[in-house]
């Protein structure tokens, strides 16, 4: 009987001490807890400059997406696509319906709007296959287009045609820049860019996807984007305008 008051008496006292050890644990999670509210006061403290910083950065990006939404309106629906239209059927009836385009392995009607104020000038092209079928305007004047088309060499075998071409914004010192490919094996690619010299061969090296790209470079909006084409494989519009 004796025996079994001290094991009641030993459970009794493991028990209070077990609540007290884990009454203590709380006591000192809280305490950390406190710690580490206030350090992540200061931390937010120190960091909000920054959120400020970003969030003055995502409205500009925002402003520079409504510039582009308005080039691509313009593009999709506005002058723009009127010249582009217009351009399109000169090319269309010079090609006599285009009929030998059709007939290349691979072929491509390139698009180039400018809905700047500068007039653009022609600054040289470079191709990695395939070669010009028929040329783009010298000069693309403020709000209208030009369009040219391209194809796989004549004769060649297994071969498409990919490449990049480079347009002075004459007053600016700034080079409208693009790359386009349609390989015999692979997928159609898009770049645009404004740099600082003509390279059209950078244009083809960064060329990537076919997918609808809208970028800022250097104070310019620009779009590269693929859709259908009446004479070629597929047509690629490349549009410009400044960001403003």
């Amino acid at each position: 009987m004796r025996a079994v008051t001290i094991l009641l008496l030993l459970v009794s006292i493991a028990t209070v001490w077990s609540a007290a050890f884990e009454d203590r644990e709380k006591y000192v999670a809280i305490e950390r807890r406190g710690g580490l509210a206030a350090f992540d006061a200061e931390i937010s403290a120190r960091q909000r400059p920054v959120a400020l910083e970003s969030q003055d950065r995502a409205v500009e990006r925002l402003e520079r997406r409504g510039g582009i939404a308005a080039l691509n309106a313009a593009v999709s629906a506005g002058e723009l696509a009127l010249k582009i239209q217009d351009r399109a059927v000169e090319v269309f009836n010079a090609l006599d319906g285009a009929k030998a385009l059709h007939e290349r392995t691979r072929s491509l009607e390139l698009v180039v709007a400018n809905g700047s104020p500068h007039t653009l000038k022609f600054a040289g092209e470079y191709f990695d296959s395939g070669t010009w079928y028929s040329q783009p305007a010298i000069l693309i004047q403020p709000d209208d287009a030009t369009v040219a088309t391209v194809a796989n060499r004549q004769g060649s075998w297994f071969t498409g045609v990919t490449g990049g071409m480079s347009w002075e914004i004459v007053g600016t010192g700034m080079y409208l820049t693009i790359g386009f490919t349609n390989p015999y094996a692979g997928s159609f690619k898009t770049w645009i860019g404004v740099l600082d010299r003509a390279s059209p061969k950078y244009g083809y090296d960064h060329a990537q996807d076919e997918y609808v790209k809208l970028v800022t470079s250097n104070g310019f909006n620009l779009i590269a984007r693929l859709e259908d084409s009446n004479i070629a494989d597929r047509r690629m519009v490349f549009a410009i305008s400044n960001d403003e």
